[in-house]
């Protein structure tokens, strides 16, 4: 393949770190030798932008060829520390064969009409929707952005602006120009629609693909943000020195060994250490170099656990192990297919839970699987929020090794879901009784009596009683209150008073406190009394929540204050937690709500101070201080 030459200006740039061959050494990632020897093979397409790029990019500017980025794996993204970030999806396409027609539908948040467009490819069988190739390109900037590296979205939230240090490319090898002006109207400054031709001949130039050529610094903080970034891109090697010395108990110790071609259920009580072993475990697989995804319901938990698996004394490659939450696994996967999502023509929960995983199966089935998503082993956190057709998918994305960790804890189901399909599986995969976790190790001593004691009141005969481990802090004895409210107490008021006095009596730093609720209306209400303070919390107006970005950017390592619902924060744990609980909704679930109230009660390593306008608590809560 012949790359044409930059103009004699631009290489005298370059000419001191060539080497050899022309390319720049030790900045392109894999090296070319690995590159030319992947399993499946670069498309034309994509080897001739790679080639291009590592031709004419400056020194300064890194190029990563089909990266890591939590499992996404785009097609090539360019990286500079002082610039900005590319990502580009390369399609080598016969465009004669695509078109495009508009839509009209009703936005109900909006309330009013609105237009967008609809790309189809004829195939043997007729027209086929596909999903729009730039929404594809900027997925992999949104989950960069909002998932992957949290404190960006927190950064563009406060200025957005900061947004500019991204852009992507849509590059179609084996289009003319004309045919891509013909498809894609949209436009923008950084965004890239580019074909062959742009990259051959007199007229290729760098500046036609890279919006940020000219570019010498960007005025956002994309210096702070890149070795974050530059890590899930290229994820460097854990060694055990890495680790934190870390003391398992010897029933965790038992639960962090891999087991091939065998699924495991573990049932864990809070505080027993249940993410703690996922991690260890995770780590443990990876080492062997297994191929480990880790999955949650929730989308914010699995920071935690990524948290928890730098601290492990393994050995292994970040890129080894990948973590998502379940519906966050199915629009990756689907988007990366090219496939559309099914039409909604029924309820939301049979959507969610049975409508899109069956979908998904049936794809799958079909060989249908262009990143090759596959997984040695599949390590399900929370699994009383996972339906058996949620495990039905995940079963087709499973390598032969086979091996599945289903951790659950009932007194924690907060969605209500049945999970006696787990115990009936016994003749399958699923051999041998639970396992079980039972000693509460987060739960301070005293502490854990009263959650107890909440349990037997309101939830009586469900899940495993924790047993208590004597309290090992050092800094300070733990403290809980309980304050029942009037119904015209105002709470966003009680609840400023004991942030205060948390923060300016007890220097309790805000990042770590969190307040829970269990709605994101409450939510807003405590988030707006909070003000001109910034709070870092997962709440979310109508309009918001197709993106998440406020759960997306919810994180530990955030200094401000936290608030969260009690569903969001379900599998976390902080030093001190406050806890709004207001009456309980007209037709709500009573044993949902109990456990909502049992599960934020957990959530504290330290402190927890309870503010109750529900009269179904209040007597027990009389039998706790009321005073700190």
């Amino acid at each position: 393949m012949t790359i044409p030459k930059l103009s004699p200006d631009n290489h005298a740039r370059l000419e001191q770190s060539r080497d050899a061959s022309g390319y720049v050494p030790g900045r392109i990632f894999p090296s070319w030798d690995k590159i030319n020897n992947f399993k499946t093979p670069l498309t034309q397409g994509e080897l001739y932008l790679a080639k291009f790029l590592d031709t004419h990019l400056s020194q300064d500017w890194e190029i990563f060829v089909q990266p890591y980025l939590n499992g996404d794996r785009p097609d090539i993204v360019i990286g500079n520390p002082k610039i900005g970030i590319v990502v580009y999806e390369v399609k080598d396409w016969n465009l004669d064969l695509y078109s495009k027609s508009a839509t009209s539908y009703y936005d109900k948040t909006l309330k009013k009409k609105r237009a967008y467009t609809e790309y189809h490819v004829k195939t043997a069988s007729g027209n086929q929707k596909i999903p729009s190739p730039i929404k594809q390109a900027y997925r992999y900037i949104e989950n960069l952005t909002n998932l992957y590296v949290p404190r960006i979205s927190s950064d563009i939230k406060k200025n957005p602006k900061n947004k500019a240090a991204f852009s992507a490319g849509l590059y179609f090898h084996n289009a003319s120009q004309i045919q891509i002006d013909d498809l894609f109207k949209t436009r923008s400054k950084y965004l890239r629609i580019f074909c062959g031709e742009t990259l051959r001949g007199k007229e290729a130039s760098i500046e036609k693909i890279n919006p940020f050529h000219q570019i010498e610094h960007s005025w956002s903080p994309i210096s702070k943000w890149y070795p974050e970034i530059r890590f899930w891109l290229t994820p460097p090697y854990h060694s055990i020195e890495q680790g934190t010395k870390i003391t398992l108990s010897p029933d965790q110790r038992r639960h962090i060994t891999p087991a091939p071609d065998t699924h495991q259920r573990l049932r864990g009580v809070a505080g027993s250490g249940k993410t703690l072993v996922i991690a260890q475990r995770a780590a443990n697989i990876a080492s062997q170099g297994k191929k480990v995804l880790i999955i949650t319901y929730n989308i914010t938990l699995w920071h935690y656990i990524r948290d928890q698996i730098s601290r492990a004394r393994f050995g292994f490659k970040w890129d080894m192990i990948e973590f998502t939450h379940f519906h966050g696994l199915i629009k990756n996967y689907l988007s990366e297919n090219g496939i559309k999502f099914p039409k909604n023509t029924t309820s939301d929960d049979e959507y969610l839970d049975d409508i899109l995983p069956s979908f998904v199966v049936k794809s799958l089935d079909r060989g249908i699987n262009v990143k090759n998503r596959k997984y040695d082993a599949i390590l399900i956190d929370e699994g009383q929020d996972f339906c058996r057709s949620y495990y039905d998918m995940l079963l087709g994305f499973m390598t032969k090794n086979d091996e599945i960790l289903f951790v659950m804890d009932e007194r924690q189901n907060l969605y209500k879901r049945e999970y006696s399909w787990v115990d009936s599986m016994t003749n399958s995969k699923f051999r041998g009784p639970w396992r079980l976790l039972k000693e509460s190790y987060r739960l301070p001593e005293r502490l854990l009596v009263e959650t107890n004691r909440f349990a037997n009141k309101f939830l009586p005969g469900v899940g495993a009683t924790p047993e208590p481990i004597p309290f090992q802090g050092d800094l300070f004895a733990p403290h809980y209150v309980w304050r029942n409210l009037d119904r015209g107490d105002s709470y966003e008021s009680k609840i400023r008073v004991a942030y205060n006095w948390l923060t300016e009596g007890k220097r309790i730093h805000p990042s770590d406190i969190i307040v829970l609720a269990h709605s994101h209306s409450i939510g807003w209400k405590l988030v707006e009394s909070f003000k001109p303070l910034e709070v870092n919390h997962v709440f979310e107006e109508d309009s918001e929540s197709p993106t998440h970005k406020h759960k997306m950017s919810f994180w530990m390592g955030d200094s401000r204050l936290k608030m969260s619902t009690i569903h969001s924060f379900k599998g976390w744990e902080l030093t001190n937690v406050i806890l709004l609980i207001t009456p309980l909704p007209k037709q709500a679930d009573v044993e949902a709500f109990d456990n909502m109230i049992y599960t934020s009660m957990t959530r504290t390593r330290s402190n927890l101070i309870v503010f109750n306008l529900e009269p179904r608590y209040v007597e027990y809560g009389n039998q706790w201080p009321s005073e700190w």
